[in-house]
């Protein structure tokens, strides 16, 4: 009785705050579309969002794509702040999270976020892509199923990897211009 009301009124809440997100995750849509040099993407879209205190590797070739800088900008900022969180949960000692690329064949760079955090409990982009409340915060959590989103707009791929040495790499995959 009251115990199954509450329980469907704290439900119908929930649901009052994950659909708004939802339908912001749904509403991005890609915009003009220019050829950029990826690194350059990535270290613009790190200061623009604010994100300090992820390295940018410096010693690999980065290609050029084709794509909405502002969004896949946003979906960098995402992965990077995601990175930071994880490693600094995992304490003061770990080394700063990093992005780098690598060639994935066919004509296809590979996005890397690698961070130094406790790792996942599963690397299935299903269970780990979905929207949700944080616990932390208390707010939809869109910052995965922006990437996602992103991603797939600019006919790419989102996954993990967990190294061998630990924490998490998330690995954007599309096409090289």
């Amino acid at each position: 009785g009251l115990q199954s009301l509450e329980s469907a009124r704290h439900e119908v809440a929930r649901l009052a705050q994950l659909i708004p997100a939802a339908f912001t995750v749904l509403a991005l849509e890609r915009g003009p579309v220019s050829r950029v040099d990826l690194g350059e993407l990535v270290r613009s879209a790190l200061e623009r969002h604010g994100v300090r205190g992820v390295a940018v590797a410096a010693e690999v070739a980065w290609p050029e794509v084709e794509g909405d800088p502002e969004l896949l900008g946003l979906a960098v900022a995402h992965l990077a702040r995601n990175a930071l969180a994880a490693t600094r949960a995992a304490g003061a000692d770990r080394p700063s999270p990093r992005v780098s690329c690598r060639a994935a064949g066919q004509g296809r760079v590979a996005l890397v976020v690698r961070d130094w955090g406790p790792g996942l409990r599963t690397t299935n982009c299903r269970a780990l892509v979905r929207l949700m409340i944080s616990p932390g915060t208390g707010r939809p959590t869109v910052g995965l199923l922006t990437v996602e989103r992103v991603v797939r707009l600019h006919g790419g791929d989102l996954g993990f990897e967990t190294p061998a040495d630990g924490g998490v790499e998330a690995v954007l995959t599309f096409p090289t211009a």
